[in-house]
Parts: C-alpha cells; sequence; structure tokens
C-alpha cells in the first residue's frame, strides 16, 4: 500500500514536471519570438534606437548609423554627445541630468554633427531604464531637418509679411469667411480711430462700414468667396470712424490661395473727393460762365459785322459816287490830289470791311456798287435812273456788268438775294 501511494505521487511529479518542461518550452519560444520581433524593428525601423549608459552608446540600430554618417565600430563606446552641436551641448546634458535624477521621459529637439560635417536637426525621445544592472537611457530620435527647414523658412516669410503688413503705409485688414476681422495692421487703427485689440477677431468689417453700403457690399463678399475672378477688385464704399465721421475709402480686395480668408488693402479718398467735387462745382460755374461768354461774344460779332456792314454800305453808296462826281467837275492840279488822297484813306479805311466781302464784289466800279446797293435795297431799275438821273437803260447795262461780274450769267439766281448774301 505504502508502495501504491510512492508511485503514484512520482507518477504526479513527473506530470507536473513534464507540463512545467512544456510551459517552460512555450514561454522560450515566446521570448524568442520577440526578440527576433524586436530585432526586426530595431533593425528595419525608420527610427534611430539606441542605450546609452554612463555617457557612452552601448547599442545603436542601423538607422542611427544612416543619418550619423558613423559606422557601427566607430559609435558603441564612443561619447554619446561628441556628434552634438556645440550650441546644443550644454542644453542636452543638463536635461539627460534631471532626467535621469527625475527618473522621466523626456522630449526634446537638437542638432548634429554628421560625419560629412552636415548639420541635422534630430527630434528624440529618452526613457531611463536598467541596462546590465546599471542606470541607462533607451532613445528614439528622427531626422526632422527638413521639416525645421521648411518651419525656418515659414518664419521667415511670415516675419516678412508680418513687416509688409504692419509697415505699409495703407490700412490692411484679414477678412475670414463670417466677415470677422481677425487681424488689421496699424494704419486701421490710425483711419478709424479704433484699438486692434477691440477688433480683431471680435468684430466684423460691417461694424465699420456705413449702413448704406451694406446690401451691396454683401452680394459682393459673397460672391468674391464663391467665384473671385468674376468679382471686381477695386472699389469705393464709406465706412464710419470711431468719431462718428464718414470716410469715403479706395478698397483692393482678394482672396487667399487655398484659404477662404480674404486680404484687403483700404486708402482713405475723403479729401480727393471733396476736392474733386469742389472742381465739379467750379467746372459747372465755368462752363455756364463760358455758355454766357459764347452768348455775349456771339452777340457782339454778330453787333460788329452789321455795325462794318452799315459803315461800308454807307461810305459806298453816299460818299464814293461823290468822289467820283468830285473827279470828273473840273479844277486845278491840287483838286484831283485831293480827291485822290480822300479816295485812298476811304479805301485804307474800309479795308477791312471790304476783305471780308467777296472777291467779284470788290472788282464793282464805284457806280456799280452805288446801283448794287440801290438794287439790294429793293429799288427797280427806273427809280434807281430817277435817283442817279440816268436813263433806264443804262441802268439796265450796270445791272448786266454787276451780274457778269459776280458770275451770275446764264443762272436764275436772283440779283438782289444774292447781293444780300454777300454783305
Amino acid at each position: 500500500m505504502e508502495k501504491d501511494t510512492i508511485i503514484h505521487n512520482l507518477k504526479q511529479k513527473n506530470a507536473l514536471l513534464e507540463q512545467e518542461v512544456e510551459r517552460r518550452g512555450k514561454l522560450n519560444e515566446t521570448l524568442m519570438e520577440s526578440q527576433r520581433l524586436q530585432n526586426t524593428i530595431l533593425e528595419k525601423s525608420l527610427v534611430g534606437y539606441y542605450i546609452v549608459s554612463e555617457g557612452k552608446f552601448r547599442f545603436v540600430n542601423p538607422t542611427v548609423v544612416a543619418y550619423t554618417g558613423y559606422s557601427l565600430k566607430e559609435l558603441l563606446g564612443r561619447n554619446a554627445d561628441f556628434m552634438i552641436h556645440p550650441e546644443d551641448k550644454r542644453k542636452l546634458r543638463k536635461m539627460t541630468r534631471e532626467q535621469l535624477v527625475q527618473n522621466l521621459a523626456a522630449r526634446r529637439e537638437f542638432r548634429i554633427i554628421t560625419k560629412q560635417g552636415e548639420v541635422r536637426w534630430m527630434m528624440e525621445v529618452t526613457v531611463p531604464i536598467l541596462f546590465e544592472g546599471k542606470p541607462a537611457i533607451l532613445g528614439n530620435s528622427m531626422n526632422i531637418t527638413e521639416r525645421k527647414t521648411a518651419e525656418e523658412k515659414l518664419k521667415e516669410s511670415e516675419t516678412l509679411y508680418r513687416a509688409i503688413f504692419e509697415t505699409t503705409c495703407t490700412s490692411m485688414t484679414i477678412v475670414e469667411d463670417d466677415a470677422t476681422l481677425s487681424l488689421v495692421n496699424s494704419e486701421f487703427e490710425k483711419m478709424t480711430g479704433y484699438r486692434k485689440e477691440d477688433w480683431e477677431g471680435k468684430k466684423t468689417w460691417l461694424d465699420v462700414v456705413d449702413k448704406r453700403d451694406h446690401p451691396w457690399m454683401l452680394e459682393l463678399h459673397r460672391q468674391i468667396l464663391i467665384d473671385p475672378d468674376s468679382a471686381p477688385r477695386n472699389y469705393e464704399f464709406r465706412i464710419v470712424d470711431s468719431r462718428g465721421r464718414i470716410k469715403t475709402v479706395y478698397h483692393t480686395v482678394g482672396l487667399i490661395p487655398g484659404t477662404r480668408k480674404l486680404v484687403s488693402s483700404i486708402i482713405d479718398i475723403t479729401e480727393l473727393k471733396e476736392k474733386e467735387e469742389e472742381l465739379n462745382i467750379k467746372s459747372r460755374s465755368l462752363e455756364d460762365l463760358n455758355a454766357a461768354l459764347r452768348v455775349m461774344l456771339k452777340q457782339r460779332e454778330q453787333d460788329r459785322e452789321e455795325l462794318e456792314k452799315t459803315l461800308l454800305s454807307n461810305v459806298k453808296e453816299f460818299v464814293l459816287p461823290y468822289i467820283e462826281k468830285l473827279r470828273n467837275t473840273h479844277g486845278g492840279n491840287n483838286h484831283l490830289i485831293y480827291v485822290d488822297l480822300i479816295e485812298s484813306s476811304l479805301k485804307e479805311i474800309l479795308s477791312p470791311y471790304s476783305r471780308k466781302l467777296s472777291a467779284k464784289f470788290s472788282q464793282l466800279t464805284p457806280k456799280e456798287i452805288q446801283v448794287a446797293n440801290l438794287i439790294k435795297d429793293g429799288k427797280s431799275s427806273k427809280e434807281i435812273a430817277k435817283l442817279l438821273n440816268v436813263s433806264s437803260s443804262a441802268i439796265d447795262v450796270d445791272r448786266y456788268r454787276i451780274r457778269t461780274k459776280l458770275g451770275l450769267n446764264n443762272k436764275k439766281t436772283n440779283l438782289r438775294s444774292y447781293l444780300n448774301s454777300l454783305i
């Protein structure tokens, strides 16, 4: 009986031992699989992994070799900060000491100098661990040089943009798609009298625009957001400043590419518009004055022409014929000289007026001019013959000569009407 019990107990122990062996075998397989997975991750990862103990590299994966340019042999056992950029080394050492004391994970960015002398930005995350029974740090890092370069360019661009935005001599704003003013410059403050902090992110452009311009500007704002190319980029509208004064401004607006934000520049043209209105008023006054002057000048010209016609007609009708008679009367030599002088002086006086007559009319003799004037005044041939104490046939001859010199023969032109048109 005692022997059977011993055998039974031995069988149970053997069974338990077999189970333990089997469990340990499976555990070893799991550990090996885990190790293979870990090695695969470390070998193939795009992230650099390393272990630093007592300030030296104890383990590095191929990615660290790739981004530093140093071989595995050159890295293992070497001080971990040998490739850190001199300007970042002190700060990084301090952070590492604090991390070990506080036993905390840490994230940081710094620069390294590769074997080829290139400066690269790294982002690192480290955690405290025990390695071979000693305090150590497990780190993983990524090359973020491209991102940092992009950030620097973006920062430079933003600095330049802000410098332009703030130093320009025009009022500038950034408008969100809901019409909120998200950014305004100092010129906006000067023009409107409002402070930036009272407007940025708090009010819309409608709060500064004259209410009379709201309807059409709201429609224009909607149109710009839908189709920027179909909306005008430049236009005028009215604003109301902090003191309630209405100002006219000239506006240029555009959609910022890739966004629904608008950038606008505004120039105060109130004084220009006032001067333009003054000039328009003065221009209209000058136009009215010019019109009045033109009427006066036209009347004066008509009066002058009428006076010239009257003077010329009177001299030819009442003076020249008698000079001709004086020439035909008998007298001494001095008599004819005086007649010539009188005739010459009269012609000189009348020359400005005579030049305005037709060239054909100036070819008439004094007697023909006398007859022409009487015809112009509506006298018949008999009436003219009686007035001049000549025969009617003589007047008919004068009529014929006048028509010939005026080029009216073989024409049905009325002589009296034609003569009136010449003077």
